[in-house]
């Protein structure tokens, strides 16, 4: 475990043009500093610090999404020689800071040419930084706003007694670690993992100012060695790649969070830092139901990354009776795909409990520990419904436009009867609902021989949104998919009953 002192280094700055040469006000840094700042009132760095040689005002920008792009945070402070700035009500993230004579002055010609520019709010504010004014000094900084943060360096899982490489950045250093099993919720200290359930476990970091953060990481079973798995184990695979495609965390320090979510132009995200907001995945609500129904039944099963999974020989795969894909797996490598596929078409099975598995393509930057978005058209035939059955439809609609999911009927419910077995649910009857991301079935792509076990139909933003829950034959595997990313929120009643049946079916 390696502790960071938040970093607390100054930055000296030439003196900038006056506003008589078009550039700035009047004025020139002095002091600025720290660069990372804590505000959690503990005086250590709570803090920034600003002196500059003529009054001037502080004003500070957040990036407030693909959708809106920059915004000005007030802050009524100065003018002064001498300019403090305490976000306590601030989140943790990047912030863009510059000094301004009282009179910010006119708006200074755009960073884009109109040529280059793109339709849309955040684009303008891209092209016309708010801070590019005649009365602004022209190169503001960014600031890091970090009380409390974790992560552990690597993509990868661990075994029972390592110790992974868990980086916490705290003031002084003062940090206490546990670790949490997701399942139960059950603590351990934060040394050595334990000897207990292969699954998805946090670190939970705090700090005497009460701060607390979290930083994920995947326990292997010690039981057996990853390429000697038992008969009837499955292979559980965690998103790793998708955490960090929907991660809030500025790794270079350009005030915009590394997602191509946070705005399009961006295409390369760091695999590397801490996740924000508070050091949970993206999709953790969606995905814990999963780690409780392991956690209950205690089966067999090896638990790796996504990014582990495209290292993985074929051969060492095809040993596993079942693979599965717990959380929001959206983005792949293209040998992954590839791999899946034969497994599959060899007798593998594929479970995936999350709407919208394998649609985007990424490749991975080793040398800069980061991944690449690809062109959609890249894909070069890799399809999500050929693969899972079943793929994207929509998302992003209101919670009250949730809809019904409605069990199969006739020759289709009959094929399916084993997933229902024990459940209760009768042809065409309810099995639960479907409120957010979906997916559907297409005629072209998906398996031939397939069957939609229950179906939602959703009013969505554009038109209709289809769930579909299916299972599929293809080649010598099957594949069963739940269309819906809010399967493991429903009820367990119906969910586990269900999560057993597909268990039974394609692993014992």
């Amino acid at each position: 475990m390696k502790f960071l002192v938040a970093a607390a280094a100054a930055l000296a700055v030439a003196a900038a043009p006056g506003a008589s040469a078009g550039g700035g006000p009047e004025a020139s840094y002095l002091f600025f500093g720290p660069a990372v700042i804590s505000p959690n009132d503990n005086g250590v760095n709570d803090s920034l610090r600003v002196e500059v040689s003529t009054p001037s005002v502080l004003r500070v920008y957040v990036w407030g999404g693909r959708l809106h792009g920059w915004k000005e945070i007030p802050t009524s402070i100065g003018p002064s020689r001498s300019l403090t700035w305490s976000p306590t009500n601030l989140r943790d993230g990047s912030y863009v800071v510059t000094v301004c004579g009282k009179d910010a002055g006119s708006a200074l010609p755009p960073v884009i040419s109109p040529a280059e520019q793109r339709p849309g709010a955040a684009e303008t504010t891209v092209s016309r930084p708010p801070w590019r004014l005649s009365g602004c000094l022209p190169k503001p900084h960014v600031v890091r706003v970090e009380r409390l943060a974790a992560y552990v360096s690597s993509t990868g899982s661990f075994e029972p007694g390592s110790r992974p490489p868990l980086v916490v950045s705290a003031d002084g250093g003062k940090a206490s670690v546990q670790l949490e099993q997701d399942c139960s919720g059950r603590r351990f200290p934060g040394g050595a993992l334990p000897h207990s359930l292969s699954g998805l476990y946090h670190y939970v970091v705090s700090d005497p100012a009460a701060d607390e953060t979290e930083a994920p990481v995947v326990v292997r079973n010690g039981a057996f060695p990853l390429d000697r798995p038992p008969p009837h184990t499955a292979l559980v695979v965690w998103p790793y790649l998708t955490w960090r495609a929907y991660n809030g965390y500025d790794a270079n320090l350009n005030g915009i969070p590394d997602s191509w979510y946070q705005f399009w132009r961006q295409r390369r995200v760091s695999l590397v830092g801490t996740i924000l907001p508070g050091g949970r995945e993206d999709d953790f609500k969606a995905t814990v139901g999963f780690s409780r129904w392991l956690c209950s039944r205690a089966p067999r099963v090896q638990s790796v990354t996504d990014v582990e999974l495209g290292r993985l020989p074929l051969q060492v795969l095809r040993r596993y009776a079942a693979v599965y894909f717990p959380g929001h797996s959206e983005y792949y490598v293209p040998s992954t795909w590839d791999k899946l596929r034969r497994y599959r078409d060899g007798g593998g099975n594929l479970v995936f409990l999350q709407a919208n598995p394998l649609y985007r393509q990424v490749r991975l930057d080793p040398a800069h520990n980061a991944m690449v978005m690809t062109d959609l058209d890249a894909r070069e035939g890799r399809s999500d419904f050929a693969l899972a059955g079943v793929g994207y439809d929509g998302c992003c609609f209101p919670s009250s436009h949730a809809a019904r999911l409605v069990a199969a009927t006739g020759a289709d419910y009959a094929r399916v009867r084993w997933l229902f077995r024990g459940t209760g649910i009768g042809p065409g009857q309810s099995v639960g609902y479907a409120g957010s991301e979906s997916d559907r079935i297409d005629p072209r792509l998906t398996p031939h021989d397939h069957v939609v076990a229950a179906e939602g139909i959703i009013a969505g933003n554009y038109g209709v949104v289809n769930a579909a829950m299916t299972w599929s034959r293809a080649g010598r595997g099957q594949v069963f998919a739940t269309g819906n990313y809010d399967f493991l929120r429903m009820r367990r009643s119906v969910t586990w009953p269900l999560l057993d049946n597909v268990w039974r079916r394609l692993v014992s």
